[in-house]
């Protein structure tokens, strides 16, 4: 696995966002304040180590006055972040098929683009047999990348699925097998739709 690191964060809207080691990222709305064994408003454990002892909602996040969390104090979030358990039906093979999917879709958006289209509808419309589109060619193009991508996709989703948690491989493994939204694929013609 990747060197991922743990985080916990409590914010001043009562929500509380969990990372664990493997990359399991989950969320609880409006939910108590988390038993830690220390006393804060809020509390982050990411990039940024503090917490807020007393949150003043006219102030922004960078104006409260933010204290380093101590040794012991990350010792303790770092046991509750071991302790905690995911929501039913969270887990690691459907967060990397959702962000996959994310990824993906934002590959389609970016390769209509290069090819000269504003949105994938256009393509569409532009690609379909006996088009007379001026730009039917890029459309075309578009659309095989992105038949393309989906079948890698598929492909992909099945293998996560079929992997144990603790055998997955570090998500960039997988976003590496689709291939980049690029204009390697001919020469395009001008224009913009």
């Amino acid at each position: 696995m990747n060197d991922i690191k743990n985080a916990l964060v409590f914010c001043e809207n009562r929500n509380l966002f969990i990372r664990k080691p493997n990359g399991l990222e989950y969320d609880f709305q409006n939910v108590d304040k988390p038993a830690l064994g220390f006393e804060f408003d809020v509390v982050i454990y990411d990039e940024m180590e503090s917490k807020v002892m007393s949150w003043d909602f006219s102030k922004s996040f960078d104006d409260q006055e933010h204290i380093e969390l101590t040794p012991e104090e990350k010792e303790m979030i770092e046991q509750y972040i071991s302790n905690s358990e995911a929501p039913e039906g969270v887990n690691l093979q459907s967060q990397f098929a959702n962000q996959l999917g994310d990824y993906i879709n934002g590959q389609h958006d970016e390769i209509a683009e290069i090819y000269g289209f504003r949105n994938l509808q256009i393509v569409i419309i532009a690609g379909r047999e006996g088009s007379n589109h001026p730009l039917r060619g890029n459309a075309r193009r578009v659309l095989e990348y992105i038949d393309n991508t989906h079948s890698i996709f598929y492909s992909m989703i099945d293998e996560i699925f079929a992997t144990k948690e603790d055998l997955l491989q570090p998500f960039d493994h997988y976003v590496r097998q689709i291939p980049t939204a690029n204009m390697s694929t001919g020469h395009a013609e001008l224009g913009n739709t």
